[in-house]
């Protein structure tokens, strides 16, 4: 019943996209077979945060920096999603999800794509998810052995503060959750 036969139809999913590569593209087919990709919006509200809105502007905008942002003057770029608060009410979707599922494979990559991507031949949605796609398939892949051995996941604990609690002593957080809050 969401289809009509008149006006327009839209489907707006918001991240994650599934919970692994194989349920994402289980789920892209589904979406696919009763919308066409104009219609169908995947947002990540992270990109409504202004310091990201701003990546391009700076980028872009900027006449010295978009002349040396490039291999020859720029070595290395980390991204630091740092927050300071818990998971607050957001323990039920947290603790399925963690901040692999939730930060790296949507926040950070859309910023990685910012950052990274070459200027597109103009600022449309498509031109610009070109120019990140391009970005994105020269990322290397990782087999599960490689994720081992190259990212380390860690849980917050207790902090200083009185107010600061574990995640395990965080509201509908099982004491044994082994949910990462850390990745690197």
């Amino acid at each position: 019943g969401l289809m009509s036969d008149t006006g327009y139809n839209r489907l707006m999913v918001e991240k994650p996209f599934g919970t692994s590569y194989k349920t994402a593209e289980e789920l892209q087919n589904q979406l696919e077979s009763g919308f066409s990709d104009d219609q169908i919006f995947r947002i990540d509200h992270y990109l409504g945060k202004e310091m990201v809105q701003n990546i391009p502007a700076v980028r872009f905008g900027n006449p010295i920096l978009d002349a040396t942002w490039n291999k020859n003057y720029i070595k290395n770029v980390q991204v630091t999603l740092a927050e300071q608060l818990g998971v607050e009410e957001r323990a039920g979707y947290y603790n399925t999800a963690g901040a692999l599922l939730d930060m790296i494979q949507n926040h950070a990559f859309q910023i990685v794509g910012w950052l990274a991507m070459e200027k597109p031949s103009s600022f449309s949605d498509t031109d610009i998810r070109a120019a990140k796609n391009t970005v994105f398939s020269k990322l290397k892949m990782y087999d599960e052995r490689e994720v081992v051995a190259n990212f380390v996941r860690g849980q917050y604990g207790r902090g200083r503060e009185v107010w600061q609690k574990s995640y395990t002593e965080e509201p509908n957080v099982p004491a044994d959750s082994k949910s990462d809050t850390y990745v690197a």
